[in-house]
């Protein structure tokens, strides 16, 4: 027996379309507090009958439905301009502009934001994950064509992104559909229901104090010698030590001011606030600190009477400059440190590896952890010892000889050949 196309009386309708699709429609609540006429498709009366169930019982619960028509990406595009743009830092903004552009309009940009479930997001993020952005972005291809080396000539590189990148593509989402959630656009932020799995963290293993003294003393006839010292002595950051002004530093009474960075964003050189708040701090300088900085002094007024009238760093007074007095370009440093690794002899670390060194060496040596926290102006002493304190082997080995000498009372050594003879016994 063929099945009513219309419901009962207040039930809704359920008709179907000239495409072949069936069609089921009612008044719901929508998440303005008004009641609107909605609907729901299927390929059978059953299964646009499920949806229109579903669809009633939500409404009957509270639960709205979406008022918005947009699609994600024109979400997302209003939510930078009108959002984003005004309460986080340029650099973070220019970070989710180009998230946005590069992986969530290409293809997910066009779902509707009101159909958005987790199960999207989910299944966007683990495609994302296993997809080359190399072929998705087509980064091969914009290169000049003698340059091509890869996905352009159907050499795929497989360039994946990383795992931090992915994360923090479901980091923007949820900020995003959070404000929507805010203004009444969606009922629920369907991103915080998607977790992803812990993934691959970047094994962290800083230098050693050997390797430290080998870097320290390879650099004392490098034109960054002092920007090296305050890397591993009091772990400023690469955005701090760049963004570092003369008016900062006080070589009398051994301390210096964070109060900005220098970074590339959008393309150019930017004096920035701090990462955080707590970033903007106060530290003791180290005695080598002081002396490193009275030698980089004498070198910069060296330069700007070798520069003359063609001197640029009267306007901006910052610590470390170039020959010419401007500001040095980030990933200037980041070279400069790997040759220094590679003359010095030590392993081939990150320039921002020197602040893992400075906080281990601090851990080392009895320092507290409330006391690196400071030195290093984390906004959390969990980031402090979770991530940036690392204890090695030769310390463990050491806390578990101090353990043993407690554990015999008498604080003599073991006996070796007892030991070997109660091992066989065991045996």
């Amino acid at each position: 027996m063929a099945k009513s196309k219309r419901n009962a009386n207040n039930e809704g309708t359920i008709y179907q379309r000239k495409d072949g699709r069936w069609e089921g429609s009612a008044f719901v609540l929508a998440s303005d507090g008004t009641y609107r006429r909605r609907s729901v498709y299927g390929k059978t009366w059953d299964d646009a009958h499920e949806k229109l169930t579903k669809l009633k019982a939500n409404s009957l619960n509270g639960l709205p439905v979406a008022a918005t028509k947009m699609s994600l990406d024109e979400y997302l595009t209003y939510w930078l301009v009108n959002v984003a743009q005004g309460k986080v830092r340029r650099t973070t903004y220019v970070n989710y502009a180009s998230l946005i552009r590069n992986y969530v309009t290409p293809d997910f940009g066009r779902k509707k934001l009101a159909r958005l479930s987790a199960r999207d997001i989910r299944a966007f993020l683990l495609k994302t994950a296993a997809t080359c952005q190399c072929c998705a972005q087509g980064k091969d291809k914009s290169r000049p064509e003698h340059k091509r080396r890869c996905c352009a000539l159907g050499q795929c590189c497989n360039k994946l992104p990383s795992d931090r990148t992915v994360r923090f593509l479901l980091v923007l989402l949820r900020a995003a559909l959070q404000h929507a959630v805010r203004e009444d656009e969606l009922p629920r932020n369907v991103a915080r229901n998607v977790e992803l799995g812990m993934g691959t963290r970047r094994e962290i293993e800083p230098l050693t104090t050997e390797e430290g003294r080998r870097l320290l003393a390879a650099a004392r006839d490098n034109r960054l010698w002092a920007a090296y010292e305050l890397a591993v002595r009091i772990g400023l950051r690469r955005g701090e030590l760049l963004g570092l002004r003369w008016s900062d530093v006080d070589l009398y009474e051994g301390v210096v001011t964070v109060r900005q960075a220098l970074q590339r964003v959008g393309g150019e050189l930017l004096i920035v606030a701090p990462k955080t708040q707590r970033s903007a701090r106060r530290v003791a300088l180290p005695p080598e600190c002081v002396t490193a900085l009275r030698a980089q002094r004498a070198q910069q007024i060296a330069d700007r009477k070798a520069a003359g009238d063609t001197w640029k760093g009267t306007e901006h007074g910052l610590v470390f400059t170039t020959k010419n007095g401007t500001p040095i370009e980030p990933r200037n440093l980041n070279r400069s440190f790997e040759t220094l690794c590679a003359r010095s002899g030590i392993r081939k670390v990150r320039f921002h590896d020197l602040r893992h060194t400075c906080a281990s060496l601090l851990h080392e040596r009895g320092a507290d952890a409330r006391m690196i926290m400071e030195v290093l102006g984390h906004s959390s002493i969990r980031v402090t010892m979770d991530v940036y304190t690392f204890v090695r082997l030769d310390s463990q080995r050491s806390a578990f000889d101090r353990v043993g000498d407690a554990l015999r009372g008498d604080g003599t050594p073991p006996d070796d050949d007892d030991g070997a003879a109660g091992a066989l016994v065991t045996d």
